[in-house]
């Protein structure tokens, strides 16, 4: 597979790797392009700017896994509706027809009472991140040949803010609900963005959604105090979470994974307690 990647960052590296890895040719696409994984093909461009995005003939397939260079509206509709639009225009000039796969985001599902949501549900974004992404999904979906992976929160390598906080036993009081969140492996989300790619390539699937979690939503405390279990030192107390609570979008949905499962994908880490065990056998106690 000749594979571009536009946002060959974190997750977009990991896919990379994971595409050299079995004899793909991958083209990364970076702002700064001396910055893509070894062994990628790279490509300055900025999705920002149209007349940036060069992009080599032939591509097979195409992953989008930008990172908004900033948490504003503005920031967001550059790099996701507008970015993504900026970016199939390139595509299709060289590689017409391409399959897409679109790193979205469980941000577009507004429920903030504990609700089961999947990928029928009515999509009422309560903030603007979750706007920008329905609005970046229906950009692809208007083109057909691609699949938005509504990821949810990712932890892994190099993503251990919920390991820090314990360790440094920073706690305020909760919010005034128990929290239901959402969570996958980096290491799955990469895989599982693979996996669709080659359905695509097979002919299995078209235009779609998926929601990219893995099979066990919890409620945040939990995920705390099993951390702090494996770190042997005093987890938050009864009513208590961490003390940046405020600064992160209210979010409170349980999200089904099930059709990504049913599309023959499985998990490296089907839950939060084996990633987590994991991580910390790669970072130490």
């Amino acid at each position: 597979m000749n594979l571009l990647i536009v946002g060959c960052g974190d997750l977009g590296g990991r896919v990379a790797k994971l595409a050299l890895g079995r004899g793909d040719r991958v083209i990364g696409v970076r702002r700064d392009a001396g910055r893509v994984p070894s062994g990628v093909d790279p490509i300055a461009g900025d999705v920002a700017d149209p007349a940036s995005l060069r992009f080599p003939s032939g591509m097979d397939a195409m992953v989008y896994a930008v990172a908004a260079s900033e948490r504003t509206d503005e920031g967001y509709a550059r790099a996701y509706p507008r970015g993504l639009g900026h970016a199939l225009g390139a595509l299709d000039r060289t590689s017409p027809g391409s399959p897409v796969v679109f790193i979205s985001s469980t941000a577009v599902y507004g429920e903030n009472d504990g609700q089961w949501v999947d990928e029928d549900t009515e999509l009422q974004p309560a903030r603007f991140q979750g706007e920008r992404m329905a609005e970046a999904e229906a950009v692809l979906r208007s083109r057909g040949h691609g699949t938005s992976l509504r990821l949810g929160g990712i932890y892994g390598p190099g993503r251990t803010r919920l390991i820090d906080l314990v360790r440094a036993g920073t706690f305020d009081p909760a919010p005034p609900v128990r929290q239901w969140t959402n969570r996958i492996h980096v290491d799955d989300a990469a895989r599982a963005a693979v996996h669709l790619l080659d359905r695509h390539l097979g002919g299995s699937c078209g235009a779609e959604v998926l929601n990219g979690v893995d099979e066990a939503p919890v409620l945040r405390e939990e995920v705390l105090s099993f951390i702090a279990d494996l770190l042997g030192v005093p987890g938050p107390a009864p009513g208590m979470d961490d003390a940046h609570e405020e600064s992160r979008p209210f979010t409170n949905k349980r999200v089904r994974g099930d059709r990504l499962r049913e599309s023959g994908f499985r998990y490296r880490y089907p839950t939060f307690r084996e990633g987590y065990s994991a991580l910390l056998g790669i970072t130490g106690k």
